[in-house]
Parts: C-alpha cells; sequence; structure tokens
C-alpha cells in the first residue's frame, strides 16, 4: 500500500478486532463449563493476544520510522487434552463457537483485504503469516464445532 496513513488506519483497524476477539474468547473461556471448550477458548485467547501485541508494535514502527517489523508467527500450540460479541450464561458452547467460527472469517477477510494493498515484501510476508494463523483458528472451530453437533 502506497498511502502510509491508510496502511495505518488499516493496522488499527486490525488491532481493534484482535481485541474485541481476545474479550470475546476469555469472556466464552470463562463462561463455558467444558472443559474441551475452555481449552480451545484459552489458547484462542493467548494467540489473539500475541496477534495484538504485533500489531501494536507493526503500528508504532510505521508510524515513527516507516519500517515494517518481522513476524516469524506464534509458537502457541493448542494445549494438549487434559449483541454478537457478548458471551452470556445463555450462550451454549456451540453458539459461541459459531460466533467465534464468525470472527475468524472476518479476521481472514480483513487481512486479505491488507495483503492485496501492501508494496513492502516484508510487510506481505507479515500480514499473510497472520491471515494464516487465523485461518488455521478457523480449522480448530470448525472441527470443534462438528464434534459438538
Amino acid at each position: 500500500m502506497s498511502n502510509n496513513k491508510e496502511m495505518l488506519d488499516a493496522i488499527m483497524r486490525a488491532i481493534e478486532l484482535e481485541k474485541e476477539t481476545f474479550d470475546f474468547y476469555v469472556k466464552a473461556e470463562h463462561k463455558t463449563f467444558n472443559p474441551a471448550g475452555k481449552r480451545i477458548f484459552k489458547w484462542l485467547a493467548s494467540t489473539e493476544e500475541a496477534h495484538y501485541m504485533k500489531l501494536s508494535d507493526l503500528y508504532n514502527s510505521l508510524h515513527e520510522s516507516g519500517r515494517w517489523v518481522f513476524y516469524g508467527g506464534s509458537d502457541f500450540g493448542l494445549v494438549p487434552t487434559g449483541d454478537e460479541h457478548q458471551v452470556t450464561f445463555e450462550t451454549d458452547d456451540i453458539e459461541a463457537l459459531q460466533i467465534a467460527r464468525d470472527i475468524e472469517q472476518r479476521g481472514i477477510n480483513l487481512y486479505e483485504e491488507m495483503i492485496g494493498k501492501a508494496s513492502d515484501p516484508q510487510g506481505k510476508s507479515m500480514l499473510e503469516t497472520l491471515r494464516n494463523e487465523e485461518i488455521e483458528h478457523l480449522r480448530i472451530i470448525t472441527e470443534k464445532l462438528e464434534t459438538l453437533k
């Protein structure tokens, strides 16, 4: 994206989405009584928090120096078994996962848009890595939904 302000605005939208998604997953983790659901929501929250932090670093770096930061991906593995953004005690696990699926798809779409506009190769690579992690979140959520149905 040749316009730095436009990219900064897009990164700020991504930061806000990551924050909303993190908040949703934390609420869902505390709401569910299902141990597998708790485990997945906790993992999703930790990955979204990492995305939020990296996007914040990127925003600051681009704003201050016009430079992209490296992002090689998160290393959070899913811990082995041992209104739209509102989760209440009436929200069941299937409904929470369906909401999570929609949120992850929105994140994928936003990253796709940003990738299409990024002109910096390092920036494009970073955005592709973030998008791919959101795709993995979507895959895990979809698998969990299938097991609960």
